[in-house]
Parts: C-alpha cells; sequence; structure tokens
C-alpha cells in the first residue's frame, strides 16, 4: 500500500515557498483565491494544493499586472475553461464510439 505525504506550510513556510510577500498572501486570502485551515494567521495551513494556486496566482499577477480581484477571476474562468476541456474530450470520446459502429 502507498502511503501519501501531505504537506501542510505554516504562513511563513508558504510565503517563503511561494515566494510572496506576507501581505500579498493576505490579499490572495480576502479575495477568496485561497482558503487556508486554521483560525488566525498563526494558526494557518496550507496544503500542496494552496501552493499550486498561489504560484499561479503570482505568475498571473505579474504577467498582466492587474490587481488580485481580477487575479481571483481569471482563474476561476481558467479552471471553469480546464473542467469544459475535459468534459469536451470525455464527449467526443463517447461520440467516437457511436461513430464507429
Amino acid at each position: 500500500m502507498m502511503s501519501r505525504l501531505i504537506l501542510q506550510l505554516n504562513i511563513h513556510e508558504f510565503c517563503q515557498s511561494a515566494e510572496l510577500p506576507q501581505a500579498a498572501l493576505l490579499e490572495i486570502i480576502e479575495h477568496g483565491i485561497l482558503e487556508p485551515s486554521g483560525a488566525s494567521p498563526e494558526q494557518w495551513l496550507f496544503d500542496a494544493n494552496a501552493l499550486v494556486i498561489a504560484k499561479r496566482a503570482r505568475r498571473l499577477q505579474g504577467e498582466l499586472q492587474i490587481e488580485w480581484a481580477g487575479i481571483a477571476l481569471a482563474l476561476q474562468l481558467l479552471d471553469e475553461l480546464e473542467q469544459l476541456r475535459a468534459e469536451n474530450t470525455q464527449l467526443r470520446r463517447r461520440l467516437s464510439r457511436f461513430e464507429a459502429e
């Protein structure tokens, strides 16, 4: 049986790993881009998925030079696009089975 390592970083480790100043992280959380576990910043924990999202948000913010609210919308639209593409691929596979008959 394979064990899964669960990454949990506190706010300082997360900021360092994501290469984000703490003020930027607080803005990202305020705009709902990330939702850490824990009641207060001192108790917040972030997982590997949050790290991926934060790095993506930071990259988009650097490339597009827009505010975090715009980044939140851009990330939401990119997620929807990925879901639609996956659904489209799945539907094309189903359709190809009927066309082959």
